[in-house]
């Protein structure tokens, strides 16, 4: 069974971060804000491209992000 892989680029002059999450052929898009989700003509989702995207405000976020998931962890643990 073959596996299908994500493949993940960034165009750092546009500022375009585009994640495949399959192989396939867009036939319609959704657009929000700066996210736009292509689907296949089954109705998947096959890439999400964020447009304005910044490794550096990224990286300033993402401490805050971790320290969020760790204390949702903690505090919906089962005890």
């Amino acid at each position: 069974m073959k596996k299908n892989r994500q493949k993940i680029s960034y165009d750092k002059e546009s500022g375009v971060l585009m994640v495949e999450l399959k192989p396939a052929k867009s036939v319609d898009s959704d657009i929000h804000g700066n996210v736009v989700i292509d689907y296949d003509k089954k109705g998947e989702a096959v890439r999400v491209n964020l447009y304005q995207f910044k490794f550096e405000e990224f990286a300033k976020s993402l401490k805050s992000l971790k320290e969020f998931a760790r204390d949702s962890r903690a505090a919906f643990s089962v005890r």
